[in-house]
């Protein structure tokens, strides 16, 4: 019992980080990713899966985020995982099966967020809208009946929107903002 202790306290050192694997199984694992991207007849639905395989015929156990070193070097054969799959597969290879989801989520019109407040009386909180451009926001907002008249001042960045009826100005100005 005391030749185990002594050779397990000779194999730990004082800095040792108890929660990373050694580089030797590091580098096994990454060898189990490199050969697994390689073999073309293996269908990977992802890098995430080649992962998994990899520490599992190493046999080691895959980490928990609260073992923060260890976890950083999952993160590592992940990224590693889709640079060999990338390497050997190419990037539309059919390891990434979310590939189309990508690509149309990409070619879909991208909407921008807008925050519209009123200052003046009856002022209220304002709210949040979606369109494609702040132009777009403007006409809905002076596209109202009952004559009234829109005065707008833009800039790159948000819109003021002055109202007024036979030459009257009606209190209060309609903000329109950008949100990043």
């Amino acid at each position: 019992m005391k030749l185990l202790t002594n050779l397990l306290q000779s194999t730990i050192n004082e800095g040792d980080d108890l929660d990373a694997l050694p580089p030797d199984v590091m580098t096994e694992i990454q060898k189990n990713i490199r050969t697994g991207a390689k073999d073309v007849e293996q269908r990977w639905a992802n890098a995430l899966e080649l992962v998994h395989k990899a520490y599992e015929v190493s046999g080691i156990e895959r980490p928990t985020p609260d073992l923060k070193n260890a976890w950083k070097q999952y993160e590592e054969n992940l990224s590693y995982a889709v640079q060999q799959l990338a390497k050997y597969r190419g990037m539309d290879g059919d390891w990434r099966t979310t590939s189309m989801i990508f690509t149309e989520a990409s070619l879909a019109p991208k909407q921008k967020t807008f925050r519209v407040t009123y200052s003046g009386p009856d002022a209220g909180e304002g709210s949040t809208v979606s369109a494609d451009s702040i132009d777009e926001v403007i006409h809905e907002l002076t596209d109202t009946p009952g004559g009234y008249q829109a005065k707008i001042h833009k800039t790159a960045h948000e819109a003021h929107i002055t109202f007024s009826k036979w030459g009257i100005k009606k209190g209060g100005t309609v903000t329109i903002r950008r949100v990043v």
